[in-house]
């Protein structure tokens, strides 16, 4: 059953109602029971894709003589201040995106009502699809399809930093290979997870590829940290580092190239020179550890790789901080 609930319910919430704006305070909730919730088959992720913040469910119903499916996801942790966050990011996704033609963001459909408690959101099931993480991170696909991937991501973020709605107000938070799929039916790649997002001034989600990365906070005035959570709060070159770091994973056949160190990093980058990438490219990389900005906001930028080229770690013998080198996978 589907209701509305109003969100002044949820006061003692104070951190959610400093995000929300006027009008907003309605907000579809879907209220489902814990045993019709068992009933439901849940569904199951690769190996390959870490998930440890919620478990997710296939809901199917009826509406006007039509069968839908969508898909519930319930967070195992349901504190009130974590749900607080939760829910103040999935009410403004939804109030935001409903006006907005953004295909590619898989976005908040309504709250769900675990038997009274809101425990979760609804967003649309797509069935058929395949996570990022298990193509880009596939050292057996070509490295050509690859970049085609990367290049939709790109236009992704292309697309929400040229939106006047969105732009330096909204931002992807978590941005790395899992939080994306490739849409079989409608052959094209999507955001998902998308209750990582952040709004201006809303709660700061945690991000894979800047937790612990002590080389960031060489530069504060770049990426500023939250001194309250600790975390970086995202912005234009938090973005743009995350989608070079996905780069660097896709070229070098690795997958956390987030946790090179300073020297193993630019040893890379002389191996990309090496191999001919170009200058342009180069240098967008090399800002990551600089003070200059990342712009990686042009749709051209992967045009210049040669992929009948060798990039992995193995071609390019780049020694380890603690000795050797990476071979294979790292």
């Amino acid at each position: 059953m589907v209701a509305f609930l109003n969100l002044h319910f949820y006061l003692f919430y104070d951190r959610i109602m400093s995000v929300l704006q006027k009008g907003e305070n309605l907000v579809k909730v879907l209220n489902v029971t814990k045993r019709t919730l068992r009933k439901m088959p849940p569904l199951n992720l690769s190996r390959s894709i870490v998930n440890t913040e919620a478990k997710l469910y296939i809901h199917d119903y009826k509406k006007d003589y039509a069968h839908f499916d969508e898909l519930l996801k319930i967070y195992y942790n349901q504190t009130p201040g974590y749900l607080a966050d939760k829910i103040a990011v999935i009410t403004k996704l939804i109030a935001t995106f409903e006006a907005l033609d953004m295909p590619q963001l898989v976005t908040p459909t309504s709250l769900v009502s675990l038997d009274g408690e809101i425990s979760g959101f609804a967003m649309p099931y797509i069935e058929d699809n395949i996570n990022l993480t298990l193509l880009l991170n596939n050292p057996k696909v070509k490295l050509e399809l690859k970049l085609n991937w990367l290049k939709e991501i790109l236009a992704i973020l292309i697309k929400i930093n040229d939106s006047h709605e969105l732009d330096g107000k909204f931002f992807l938070g978590d941005i790395h290979e899992a939080n994306f799929i490739w849409d079989i039916k409608e052959q094209m790649v999507k955001a998902v997870d998308m209750d990582s997002s952040y709004f201006i001034g809303g709660p700061i989600p945690i991000s894979k590829v800047t937790t612990f990365n002590e080389l960031l906070e060489r530069f504060p005035n770049k990426y500023v940290l939250d001194e309250e959570s600790g975390k970086f709060i995202p912005n234009k070159d938090i973005t743009s580092i995350s989608f070079i770091y996905m780069l660097l994973n896709v070229l070098s056949n690795s997958n956390n190239s987030h946790k090179w160190s300073y020297n193993e990093f630019y040893n890379y980058l002389s191996y990309l020179k090496k191999c001919g990438l170009s200058k342009y490219l180069l240098d967008i990389i090399a800002n990551v550890y600089t003070a200059g900005n990342v712009d990686i906001y042009y749709p051209e930028i992967l045009d210049s790789i040669n992929v009948s080229k060798d990039y992995s770690l193995t071609r390019a013998r780049v020694r380890k901080t603690n000795g050797g080198y990476y071979y294979g996978s790292n």
